[in-house]
């Protein structure tokens, strides 16, 4: 059962990759809860679909070039664990080593959590400042640790 239900959340975080990298941001929506929580590497989050979706659509406007490579992706319930590359226009980002963390919860993510090396640009922050909270409770400060 174990092996299904991780088959199924990777493949579900697969998909919330590729609708990333095509920046479609009405595909993100259909594979999130309504209340899926974004944390960024400076473990700030923004809870709610609609918030998060519109702080992809600005991200996705500002720079063209966003995009996600997953190297590998394991499970570990409830997670789907990937590591890869952030890649960016953005100069201060530019491309650069990241792991994602995805909570799946009943065929949807109700999570996605990203870390990337170096001090990359506060996505939240910037993208969604009104909605933008610490998440450093439940968030890792890296990935692995609790």
């Amino acid at each position: 059962m174990l092996w299904r239900r991780g088959q199924k959340c990777k493949a579900l975080a697969e998909k919330f990759v590729a609708a990333v990298n095509a920046h479609d941001a009405d595909a993100m929506r259909a594979l999130v809860t309504a209340d899926f929580t974004y944390i960024d590497s400076w473990r700030e989050g923004v809870t709610g679909r609609e918030q998060v979706i519109e702080g992809a659509r600005l991200l996705f406007a500002s720079d063209p070039g966003f995009g996600i490579e997953v190297e590998s992706i394991s499970f570990s319930d409830p997670f789907a664990l990937m590591r890869g590359w952030v890649t960016s226009d953005n100069p201060e980002v530019g491309r650069r080593r990241a792991v994602w963390r995805a909570r799946c919860e009943d065929g949807l993510l109700a999570e996605w959590q990203a870390w990337a090396e170096g001090g990359p640009p506060p996505l939240n922050r910037t993208y969604s400042p009104e909605a933008t909270v610490d998440m450093s409770d439940r968030a890792p400060a890296k990935p692995g640790s609790s």
